[in-house]
């Protein structure tokens, strides 16, 4: 059977979630035909290993700890136009496609494509600043829309939630568990830094790279190139993530939603830092509280060296909580569902 998958978000961990839903779902279709379409970072991502649509581009931000909600809006002032463009490029390929499934990350102009599943993590929370209002009040607007076109939405989730009319509640999403991938010699122990695709992290894993001198720990960074005594980093996306991971003790993040889905799956304890102003960083942290320890993002060196250090000697109070957690495969359930829409 045939599937399209729209995967365009800012950071990895959109397009790893994904890649889980495709992976599990190749295995229960074997004669699967997957064509994906996107830009930017999922375009070079998947480009060699599917067929790959290219789509107009949006701007989403610089270095900057912290998202600018009227910047970024300013800066695509094509916003619009290229919505409207990538709707009609994947409208006329769907027609001489003719999937059976079409699944679309959070891509506002796929709310209008028919017969299209769209894959989010937000939950809605009481808006705490006054860029979550404005962000909020446009959300508020999408859902508005999701129930006027009757769209349905896959959601993971840590909690426990019933599904409704638009809104379906999965476990979990991650590539693979703990017992499908072996340990990274030569890690063992160590502290993963993972910021991501993105360049929201950058200057925090500078400032964690900067104080890591203090501490007798072996830190490992994934999206800042660096080499010191005790540090290494990688700049690029890296497949054999999840075999540091699992050597790990423990995890520094920002708050996206499949790296702590990865962490906490791996029983490892998270200290994370959610991107100032982004609304979906501010619910992933509420989501996940009881189970990360939660810092600010535009901590000084001072601060974050004090919180690493409070974090690190609670490891085992944090370890206890995750090894209450039983998480099942998300990434299975939402590929069965997906087959099934498709063989009906």
């Amino acid at each position: 059977m045939k599937y399209l998958f729209i995967i365009t978000g800012v950071a990895y961990g959109h397009l790893t979630r994904q890649e889980s839903i495709i992976s599990r779902l190749e295995k229960l279709d074997r004669n699967a035909e997957i064509v994906i379409a996107g830009y930017n970072t999922s375009y070079n991502y998947f480009k060699k290993k599917y067929k790959v649509i290219k789509l107009e581009p949006i701007y989403f931000g610089s270095e900057c700890p912290r998202v600018k909600t009227f910047e970024i809006l300013s800066k695509n002032n094509r916003l619009i136009s290229n919505w409207i463009k990538n709707y009609h490029i994947i409208k006329s390929f769907r027609k001489s496609f003719n999937p059976n499934v079409t699944v679309s990350d959070w891509e506002p102009f796929s709310l209008f494509l028919k017969d299209c599943y769209m894959t989010w993590n937000y939950k809605p929370f009481p808006a705490r600043t006054l860029s979550f209002i404005f962000q909020k009040f446009l959300l508020n607007v999408l859902f508005s829309v999701i129930k006027l076109v009757d769209k349905r939405i896959i959601i993971p989730s840590i909690m426990e939630m019933n599904d409704t009319k638009n809104f379906l509640y999965f476990p979990l999403i991650i590539r693979k568990f703990p017992d499908e991938v072996k340990e990274k010699k030569g890690y063992k122990n160590s502290i993963v830094v993972m910021i991501g695709g993105s360049d929201f992290g950058i200057s925090l894993a500078r400032k964690i790279r900067n104080v890591s001198k203090n501490f007798n720990e072996k830190f490992v960074f994934f999206g800042l190139k660096c080499k010191s005594e005790n540090c290494i980093g990688f700049r690029g996306f890296r497949g054999d993530y999840l075999s540091f991971l699992k050597s790990s003790k423990a995890v520094i993040s920002l708050a996206g939603y499949s790296g702590l889905s990865e962490a906490l799956v791996y029983k490892k304890p998270n200290l994370i830092f959610p991107i100032k102003n982004w609304i979906e960083q501010d619910s992933v942290a509420r989501e996940f509280e009881d189970y990360v320890k939660v810092g600010s993002i535009e901590s000084s060196e001072a601060e974050i060296k004090d919180i690493l250090e409070n974090f690190l000697l609670n490891l085992e109070n944090y370890k206890k909580r995750l090894d209450s957690l039983e998480i099942k495969d998300g990434a299975r359930e939402v590929a069965e569902f997906l087959y099934r829409e498709a063989s009906s």
